[in-house]
């Protein structure tokens, strides 16, 4: 029961007919296990790689990712089948090597990025930080000309205090002129000659007296340095925000790029880390060997066979139905 099921598997998979194949030979039956067993390696194989790509860089969930391995595995079985049910021919051969050699490539370079996954995120650190190093000037150019503004308003401010306090240490305190006037009551005496006579005249009269005196006062520019200091204060208050947000722009950058996570661009860190590291490229040529020879599995098997029954029995068919046909139409 199991042998009849295994071969009603592989018929389905390999596009024979099952009411043909049962009345074959042993050798014929025998064919279809061997493809039927190199399809479901192949399949399987496939299946686990589009489940993991679609996963990992499409962002499915496991529903959408089963699917997509699905859909890779019915790929995979019409392939197989061009060269199962084909004839033997140099074309399709070769077509079917270079298929399994870029698919050996696309499998072993998935795989690996599986593999050298810790590696690959050491390696994005530092190619992320070179990143971070190219794009943060553009993002921080605003707030680059908003400090570099307010350190200039800043210096200007510090040399204004220096020089106010430097004038205060001199002259701490400054002499301010003071006049008052006074009304000074005063009599005049005077000689006058009436009629013949000298007679002394007195004459009342006020004159204004002036007196100039200096006091001695605190500078009134000392009154200014508290001002002075709470600008200060409030210019490296605003260059203090604009470094912290200077700060988020880089973290933020650096949280993005690590976020977006690209398949040409973990190719790419995968690509430098085999180049710089020989245990990691053969690592990867052994996969991409194995791929290839899976790749291959069916072809070989397909080619190294000699013709059988079942192979005889349609082409038996095709020249009685070819006959018959020619035989109605003359």
């Amino acid at each position: 029961m199991f042998k009849n099921w295994w071969i009603r598997l592989g018929c389905f998979l390999c596009g024979y007919n099952y009411s043909l194949l049962k009345s074959c030979s042993e050798a014929s039956k025998k064919a279809v296990k061997k493809y039927t067993a190199a399809l479901l390696i192949v399949m399987m194989l496939w299946a686990l790689i589009g489940f993991l790509f679609t996963k990992e860089y499409l962002k499915f969930g496991d529903f959408g990712s089963s699917i997509a391995a699905i859909i890779m595995v019915i790929i995979i079985v019409q392939v197989e089948r061009q060269i199962i049910l084909g004839t033997k021919n140099t074309y399709s051969k070769w077509f079917r090597v270079i298929i399994g050699f870029i698919m050996a490539v696309l499998g072993s370079v998935i795989v690996d990025q599986i593999i050298f996954r810790e590696d690959i995120e050491k390696q994005k650190l530092f190619t992320v930080a070179n990143e971070v190093n190219r794009l943060l000037p553009q993002r921080t150019k605003e707030i680059n000309d908003q400090i570099h503004a307010l350190d200039s308003i800043l210096n200007g401010k510090e040399l204004e205090r220096i020089l106010l306090i430097e004038e205060i240490t001199q002259n701490p305190t400054i002499k301010i002129p003071s006049s008052t006037t006074s009304l000074v009551p005063e009599r005049i005496e005077t000689k006058q000659i009436i009629d013949g006579q000298e007679v002394t005249v007195y004459k009342d009269t006020t004159y204004v007296k002036k007196s100039f005196t200096t006091k001695s006062m605190t500078n009134p520019k000392v009154e200014f340095i508290p001002t002075i200091n709470e600008q200060i204060e409030k210019i490296r208050y605003n260059r203090s925000e604009l470094s912290k947000q200077l700060i988020d722009v880089r973290k933020g950058l650096r949280a993005e790029l690590l976020e977006k996570k690209g398949f040409l661009d973990e190719l790419k860190v995968m690509f430098q880390i085999l180049v710089s590291s020989k245990i990691s490229m053969g690592v990867w040529i052994l996969w991409f060997i194995f791929f290839l020879a899976i790749e291959l599995f069916v072809l070989v098997s397909k080619y190294g066979d000699k013709e059988n029954d079942y192979d005889k029995m349609i082409e038996h068919q095709k020249d009685v139905r070819i006959k018959s046909i020619e035989a109605l139409i003359s």
